[in-house]
C-alpha cells in the first residue's frame, strides 16, 4: 500500500517572508490524509506557540468537563438511573428518547447489548451528555452549565 499525491501548492506563509506547501493524498483504500511543511522559520513559530496554545485551551477544557461530570455525578446521577429503574428496555428508550432523535430504538437496542445493559449504557450517556440529562431530569444546575459553556468555549475545532 502507498500513498499517492493528489496535490500540493506552495503558498507565500502568513509573514510574506516564507512559503508554505500544503499536500493531499490518498492511498489504495481511498483514504485521505493532508499535511503542511511551513518552511519560514518566523511562521513556524507562530505556529508553533498556537499549537501550544491550543494544547493548553484542550487541557483547560477537559479540566471543566471533568470537574462538571463530578458535580453531575454527585449531584444527579442516582436521580438519573432512578428514572429508568424497573422499566423495561422499550420503555426506557422512551424515557431516553422521548420516542424520537438518536438512537432508534433498534440502535438503543444494540447498545444496551454492547454495554452489557441498560445501566452500563446509562452510565455512559450519563458521563457524555450531561446537558441532555440535566434537561431530561428538569434540572437547572447554574454552576454545571457555567463550566458546559465555558468548556464549549474552549473546543478546539480541527484546522481545514
Amino acid at each position: 500500500m502507498s500513498w499517492d499525491e493528489m496535490g500540493c501548492e506552495t503558498r507565500p506563509c502568513p509573514c510574506g517572508t516564507g512559503t508554505v506547501t500544503y499536500r493531499w493524498e490518498m492511498d489504495d483504500w481511498n483514504r485521505t490524509r493532508d499535511s503542511k511543511t511551513i518552511n519560514c522559520s518566523k511562521s513556524q513559530a507562530d505556529a508553533d506557540t498556537e499549537e501550544r496554545a491550543a494544547m493548553e485551551r484542550e487541557r483547560e477544557r477537559a479540566a471543566l468537563l471533568s470537574r462538571a461530570g463530578e458535580l453531575a455525578r454527585e449531584r444527579y446521577f442516582e436521580a438519573w438511573l432512578n428514572l429508568f429503574s424497573g422499566k423495561s428496555k422499550k420503555k426506557a428508550w422512551l424515557i431516553y428518547t422521548g420516542g424520537r432523535g438518536y438512537p432508534a430504538l433498534g440502535t438503543f437496542y444494540k447498545h444496551v447489548r454492547d454495554f452489557e445493559g441498560v445501566e452500563k449504557y446509562l452510565r455512559r450517556s450519563f458521563e457524555h451528555d450531561i446537558d441532555k440529562i440535566l434537561r431530561s431530569l428538569r434540572v437547572d444546575d447554574s454552576e454545571v452549565t457555567a463550566m458546559l459553556r465555558a468548556a464549549e468555549k474552549l473546543r478546539v475545532l480541527p484546522e481545514h
